[in-house]
């Protein structure tokens, strides 16, 4: 059963880990290299995640396969940040379910926004079938939002 429980500074390590497999995986599909956004490969950087935002780990079988944050926007709205599963655990729904727990643990939020790389086909293909819409696009990204 997946499971989505806060991230604590002792989880820092593991979510980092799963960050560079799950953001080197996507961009060595898409782009031939590896990368990822600014830090991901840092635990300091997840440390600081953890300690300034609403970092969730995600648990299946008393095991991390995953991370995410979120980021209070202004009034009921909250972005969502570095969503990440561990390509071993990917396609088989779990993406679907945590935005699933996400919203229900968080039933204030009527906005939600995201953002993904305009490469990222499975990531716009999850967030269209989760709800969300199409907002904005530039060469690099795509903006969403769910009003709920």
């Amino acid at each position: 059963m997946i499971e989505i429980k806060r991230a604590l500074l002792k989880d820092a390590e593991a979510i980092t880990d799963i960050k560079i497999k799950a953001f080197n995986k996507e961009i060595n599909t898409y782009l031939g290299r590896n990368g990822g956004p600014p830090g991901y490969d840092k635990v300091e950087s997840e440390n600081k995640i953890i300690a300034n935002f609403i970092a969730y780990k995600i648990i299946l079988d008393n095991n991390i396969i995953g991370g995410l944050f979120l980021i209070p926007i202004e009034g009921n709205k909250m972005r969502f940040e570095d969503f990440v599963i561990d390509p071993i655990y990917q396609g088989n729904g779990y993406g679907f379910k945590v935005m699933q727990l996400i919203e229900n643990m968080h039933p204030d939020i009527k906005e939600w926004r995201l953002s993904t790389p305009v490469f990222s086909l499975g990531n716009q293909h999850l967030y269209t079938k989760f709800g969300y819409r199409e907002i904005s696009r530039n060469d690099d990204e795509i903006e969403y939002v769910k009003l709920t």
